[in-house]
């Protein structure tokens, strides 16, 4: 999770000399039953810090994709989408993320803050809300972190670097392995691997044919 807003500080350090005010995002965190996440990330900004993050992300939102799968390599990303309020001077990103969640050898799912002591209010039984404020990177962080209803006994634990976590039991896939993860790689390399594969059943398909 830190992880992530660590990405946010770095795609919006650009704004805080034009910040007359702490820059407020908000990162919205929902995790799903297989420990992949749907992620929304949102601020509102003054009218000079509009105008300088339009010129370098507003028009370009694919700069904001490859900058998030740059610093994420240990995440596969998928299902980017911008949208933009020119009134409000208010933007979104959403993206999922897989594999967010570790499950170690007792079969304990695990998410870290990656913080110590952060200020922590739990708003649900499966909701809770961390802030932070970066005085340094003129920035006050918001996270929300929602957990799916199967998840059970969640707990505030602590890490062997004394970084708070959350730990929480949940049914896991039987296999052990995030099929869902390794569906989106294979396509993800492109139509050259399918096409191979049509290619070989195509072969055999012919030679199996009688005379």
């Amino acid at each position: 999770m830190k992880t992530i807003l660590t990405i946010i500080i770095v795609l919006f350090s650009m704004l805080v000399l034009q910040a007359q005010e702490l820059l407020k995002p908000k990162m919205e965190m929902k995790i799903d039953s297989i420990g992949n996440a749907n992620i929304k990330v949102s601020m509102t900004m003054n009218a000079n810090q509009w105008q300088m993050w339009s010129q370098n992300y507003g028009n370009n939102p694919a700069l904001i994709k490859r900058n998030m799968e740059k610093e994420l390599p240990g995440y596969f990303l998928d299902d980017f989408k911008l949208d933009k309020n020119d009134m409000d001077r208010s933007f979104s990103f959403t993206f999922k993320a897989y594999g967010v969640c570790a499950v170690d050898k007792k079969g304990t799912w695990i998410v870290s803050t990656e913080q110590k002591n952060p200020d922590l209010t739990k708003l649900t039984d499966h909701k809770y809300m961390m802030v932070s404020t970066d005085v340094a990177n003129g920035m006050q962080e918001t996270s929300i972190i929602e957990f799916p209803e199967s998840a059970k006994n969640i707990e505030q634990t602590k890490d062997a670097f004394d970084k708070t976590q959350f730990e929480f039991e949940m049914k896991e896939m039987r296999s052990g392995i995030n099929w869902f993860l390794w569906i989106g790689v294979f396509l993800a390399a492109g139509g050259g691997g399918w096409a191979a594969f049509v290619s070989i059943a195509d072969k055999r398909a012919k030679n199996t044919q009688p005379f």
